[in-house]
């Protein structure tokens, strides 16, 4: 009786080793990273351009990192008029990609953040608590272009989306809302495997 149940409990055991659970993340692995130069027009609106950057890391065909954007009007930066940011924001930017091994793909990502409008850049007096502060959530979606091994241009269309701006102050959550064109510059390793 004793070698049944050794016998039993030894399968058992070997069954239980063998066995693989499956899980979300149990097949991703960490092929790459990279970092990007992010730069966002407005499409039939009156939304400034916005510059910025981001990076992350690639898991397969997905991505998660972060980011930060500025918007400001260029013609006041060129006059040396320049005395406030139109709006700042910044946070997570995650994305996939579709066949990221042929030249041209899909590309998607949003960009999910935290920022204020309207920062003055010449007011050595202020403070954060004083700004008017948002939440931005930017959604796109484009094709993305394997130039070299280590670079990659994504051309897509989103909108921009703010919430929590104060009205108080003359402007409200649509003047920073709109349609947008992106483009981003993505320079880093993507892992070379076919999915």
């Amino acid at each position: 009786m004793k070698k049944i149940i050794l016998s039993l409990s030894f399968s058992l055991l070997a069954i239980a080793l063998m066995a693989q659970h499956e899980t979300l993340f149990g097949n991703a692995r960490v092929v790459g990273g990279f970092g990007a130069p992010i730069i966002e027009f407005g499409i039939g609106n009156d939304l400034n351009t916005s510059i910025g950057g981001g990076g992350g890391i690639v898991i397969n065909n997905f991505f998660l990192g972060g980011y930060g954007m500025g918007g400001l009007d260029f013609d006041r930066l060129v006059d040396d008029e320049l005395t406030e940011i139109e709006v700042g924001h910044g946070g997570f930017w995650l994305g996939s990609t579709f066949k990221p091994h042929k030249i041209l793909h899909l590309y998607g990502s949003a960009r999910i953040g935290w920022g204020a409008v309207s920062i003055p850049v010449d007011d050595p007096d202020f403070e954060f608590n004083d700004l008017d502060k948002i939440f931005v959530l930017t959604p796109e979606l484009g094709v993305e272009l394997n130039v070299t091994k280590w670079f990659r241009v994504a051309a897509s269309g989103g909108y921009r989306w703010v919430t929590g701006t104060n009205e108080a102050f003359g402007y409200n959550d649509e003047d920073f809302s709109g349609a947008i064109a992106t483009l981003s510059f993505r320079f880093g390793w993507f892992g070379w495997h076919r999915h």
